[in-house]
């Protein structure tokens, strides 16, 4: 018997990981707001076109229990996508945050009861065209664990079958925070210069990111996590090679008039990660002009 699983957030990368899922042979349901279709069907183009096609049921109450739920919402939205479909978890559910920014497990730990919390990664690159399509923009890496260091669970078949470079971390948590690193450099600069990814390795813009990039390092060294500050420089420049072309996620929600995850990401790197962070100014500046734009675009 397939393994059910329900995908909530179906943007870009919730729709990946849908396809990806149904293709490792789960049972996948998409979740949407009230007034949703039955069925609905997503077409991803990764050097062919392929059409899935998913039963879509609505966030209430009165639905089928859920058993294992994929959250790929903003995250800003995560507490009240989890609120809304709590009702339907239970003790044996299983949930799933692939969701950027630091802070979430800590909010949707007690929103979920007993239910078992997995936190995810992925480097996997997606976006949706003005068609609805999804493109996507490589493989990418996938890796879960959950903050308890505990070891793999009996439910990642379909991932390992229809994810890519796919794994279990026991130590999921450095991932995450690497992570977090990475876009707290990239994701500010390339949204608030309207920029292509690849360009924070060029002048003008060369010299700003590596400042950036020395601050956020002095922010882990002070938290004690030096591999990760000591790796940041490497693994910027090569996302940057290798995403050349790509448009941040803040990038696009800024310029779309949408919320950031300006706090889940820099907000909490700067506040959270350690109880006496040293100075950041140039990383302090970005993360203060984004939520200032952020507010004129949601005002108007």
């Amino acid at each position: 018997m397939s393994e059910r699983w329900h995908v909530l957030g179906v943007g870009a990368i919730g729709g990946l990981f849908a396809c990806r899922l149904q293709s490792g042979g789960a049972n996948v349901t998409l979740l949407a707001k009230e007034g949703g279709q039955p069925t609905r069907e997503l077409i991803l183009k990764s050097g062919q076109e392929q059409r899935f096609q998913f039963p879509q049921q609505s966030l209430a109450v009165g639905q089928v229990p859920i058993e294992h739920l994929l959250v790929c919402t903003k995250a800003w939205a995560v507490e009240s996508a989890i609120e809304a479909v709590a009702p339907r978890l239970s003790a044996t559910s299983v949930v799933v945050l692939l969701c950027n920014g630091m802070g979430l497990a800590e909010a949707v730990a007690p929103l979920i009861g007993e239910a078992q919390l997995v936190m995810g990664s992925t480097t996997s690159g997606c976006r949706r065209s003005k068609q609805g399509e999804l493109i996507v923009s490589g493989g990418g890496r996938t890796q879960f664990g959950s903050l308890d260091a505990s070891l793999a669970p009996t439910w990642l078949s379909p991932w390992r079958r229809g994810v890519p470079d796919f794994e279990w971390e026991t130590d999921i948590r450095s991932v995450l925070l690497a992570k977090v690193a990475l876009n707290a450099v990239i994701n500010p600069l390339t949204a608030l210069h309207g920029v292509t990814n690849g360009k924070l390795m060029q002048p003008p813009l060369l010299a700003i990111t590596e400042e950036v990039i020395e601050e956020v390092q002095s922010v882990l060294i002070c938290a004690d996590a030096r591999e990760i500050a000591s790796a940041l420089p490497t693994q910027v420049r090569a996302v940057c090679d290798t995403t050349a072309a790509n448009h941040s996620s803040m990038r696009v929600d800024l310029e779309g008039g949408t919320p950031t995850e300006i706090d889940a990401i820099v907000g909490w790197l700067l506040s959270s990660l350690t109880p006496n962070p040293p100075a950041t100014p140039v990383l302090s500046e970005l993360y203060e002009a984004v939520k200032e734009r952020e507010s004129k675009l949601l005002r108007s």
